[in-house]
């Protein structure tokens, strides 16, 4: 008797498996991916220089078998392959127009990674060999929760329209420029780039439907702080490797600790994916069965990643002139910190009957992963 690997999940959800993947690509395609799995699930993960880092986790709801029996209830199982590998086979078997059912298993370390491919006709299998490299190094990459200094969540498509703009015109640094009026409580969120053009800005919707939380911290994630920009400055190349993940995002959290790490948490809705092209769109939802699980949470993306480094004061004056010069003459004293006192602060408990008119914080009924 042949006794089951410690893993094995089967799943008819190529298409989507294909989505999560192609994620992971702008961090280096021919790279090696940390496959972890445990009894919720699969996760992936890749590093970059140790200045960003990604980890894209798909549910065991996605699958329609999954078995998972490690040595002890709590321990993982890790292993590295290639991501390009792994995207050829699911690519060329998620081509056919039948129902392709892909069966993962693993055996442990010293085993290969198998993936098998079967439809009505013909069953094929694809071995991987497997290493597991060092575990990646999160020293630094790790948010600290009780230090935020800005938190937002902001629909998806819209951030990805902005970084896809920046693209466009060559930007080399992206600043994010954020504050918030304490007269208006209305926020302003900008991102500018630095390019041979020199600046440009783009100023992100403030409407609730769009920005639907919007808060700047004194340096505790608790005290609210008005009338006082928060500058911080990235990396575009580094910056850009968000894009194909907001493409699919729902709904973005961004959060900025006082020690320059940002993370970006991407959660999708199951409807809102989009497919690669929309042939594959309508074949997927012209095969009766093939629908997503209702109860799965959908593909949920988290990304660290470091500041390229303080603000230098001459840039820092210059966005301010320019922000100034966008909010006009009237604006400059509800949003420029007061020369003459320092910022004012409230906190979270604040009325909310001063939130009635204008912009309206977001409710506490966020999704868990948030």
């Amino acid at each position: 008797m042949i006794d089951s690997p410690i893993f094995y999940a089967t799943t008819v959800h190529l298409d989507h498996i294909v989505t999560a993947l192609n994620c992971l690509t702008p961090f280096g395609v021919k790279g090696e991916m940390l496959i972890t799995i445990d009894k919720n699930g699969l996760s992936f993960a890749q590093e970059n220089n140790h200045v960003i880092k990604i980890q894209l986790v798909l549910s065991r709801e996605l699958f329609q078998t999954f078995h998972y029996s490690p040595i002890t209830e709590t321990s993982l199982t890790k292993v590295s392959l290639r991501l390009d590998h792994v995207l050829d086979s699911l690519n060329i078997s998620n081509d056919r127009n039948d129902i392709i059912e892909c069966t993962l298993t693993y055996n442990g370390d010293g085993s290969p990674f198998i993936l098998i491919f079967e439809d009505n006709m013909i069953t094929e299998s694809v071995e991987y060999s497997t290493y597991l490299l060092k575990d990646l190094d999160n020293t630094g990459l790790v948010l600290d929760r009780t230090r935020l200094q800005f938190e937002c969540i902001i629909k998806g498509d819209v951030l990805h329209n902005a970084l896809h703009d920046l693209k466009e015109i060559g930007c080399k640094d992206c600043y994010f420029y954020a504050i918030h009026n304490e007269t208006t409580k209305k926020p302003l969120f900008a991102l500018i780039s630095r390019s041979q053009q020199g600046l440009s800005k783009i100023i992100l919707p403030n409407e609730r439907s769009i920005l639907e939380k919007f808060e700047i911290y004194a340096n505790d994630s608790t005290t609210l702080l008005y009338d006082h920009p928060m500058i911080s400055v990235f990396d575009y190349g580094m910056l850009d490797k968000i894009r194909a993940s907001a493409r699919i995002a729902s709904k973005i959290m961004i959060r900025r600790d006082v020690h320059g790490l940002m993370t970006v948490n991407i959660l999708n809705e199951t409807k809102d994916i989009l497919r690669p092209n929309d042939q594959e769109y309508k074949r997927t939802r012209a095969i009766s069965g093939n629908n997503l699980p209702s109860h799965y949470p959908g593909i949920i993306i988290e990304i660290c990643m470091l500041e390229k480094a303080l603000p230098e004061l001459p840039d820092v004056n210059e966005i301010k002139v320019m922000m100034i010069e966008y909010m006009g003459s009237e604006s400059r004293h509800n949003f420029l910190p007061n020369t003459q006192q320092p910022p004012k602060k409230t906190a979270h408990d604040d009325k909310e009957e001063e939130n009635s008119d204008g912009y309206e914080a977001a409710s506490q009924d966020l999704p868990l992963f948030f």
